[in-house]
């Protein structure tokens, strides 16, 4: 049993009710809407003692057991280099069975059944992947009516390998990962899929094509080389 939780208080105008956030390095907040006094959140830990003492206890054990990572189920901020976004990261636990993404004034927040290492990850992923359905069209077209290129159909998916596609019939598909890319290795991958459009294979005729576009092309490939063990593990 720990004998003293130490934690933070924090006053958010957005807040409707008080609220106790447990991250992954062991930090305990307090959230309260105005009007209520520290008073009322020590109160609250008092109350909430087991729930924070059993979360507390198990990211702990994720952590000894190498689980638990910056990188892994549980980031504590969530970097979109391709839009330069950075959203730190909160975790909530409610009685739902699944954990839900939401998106604040502060960053993230992730409520529900934190406790899951796969609902986490599931949740995550599902906001990625909505996420990229909003940014990741609206650039590729851009880059299309820049170099004169006219695809069909544009999906967006979450891959475990593969950065884009094209097929026979100008659809393209692009990774929702792409976000996590540097800018100028996104716009690199869709400048390929979208040379594809002139040439379906790899020939010196597509490289040509890619080159028109992005004259940095080789080194651009580089670092995908580089980077895409490190997204796609």
């Amino acid at each position: 049993m720990i004998e003293h939780i130490d934690y933070t208080v924090r006053v958010s105008r957005r807040a409707k009710r008080a609220r106790i956030v447990v991250r992954p390095n062991m930090s305990v907040e307090v959230v309260l809407p105005r009007g209520l006094s520290d008073h009322h959140a020590a109160h609250f830990v008092r109350e909430k003692k087991v729930w924070i003492e059993r979360s507390l206890r198990r990211f702990g054990d994720w952590e000894k057991s190498g689980c638990l990572s910056a990188d892994d189920a549980f980031p504590e901020m969530v970097q979109l280099e391709a839009i330069g976004m950075k959203l730190p990261v909160t975790y909530q636990k409610t009685d739902s069975d699944r954990v839900r993404v939401i998106e604040v004034e502060e960053g993230l927040q992730l409520k529900g059944s934190i406790e899951d290492t796969d609902q986490v990850r599931l949740a995550l992923q599902r906001w990625l992947k909505l996420k990229a359905k909003e940014e990741l069209p609206p650039m590729l077209e851009r880059l299309a009516e820049q170099f004169g290129y006219r695809y069909q159909k544009l999906t967006i998916r979450l891959q475990k390998s593969r950065w884009g596609s094209c097929s026979c019939v100008g659809n393209i598909s692009l990774n929702a990962k792409l976000l996590l890319l540097p800018p100028h290795l996104c716009r690199y991958v869709m400048l390929h899929e979208l040379a594809h459009l002139k040439h379906l294979n790899h020939s010196s005729k597509f490289w040509a094509t890619v080159a028109q576009t992005d004259v940095d092309y080789q080194s651009h490939i580089r670092e995908m080389r580089r980077i895409s063990p490190t997204i796609f593990g």
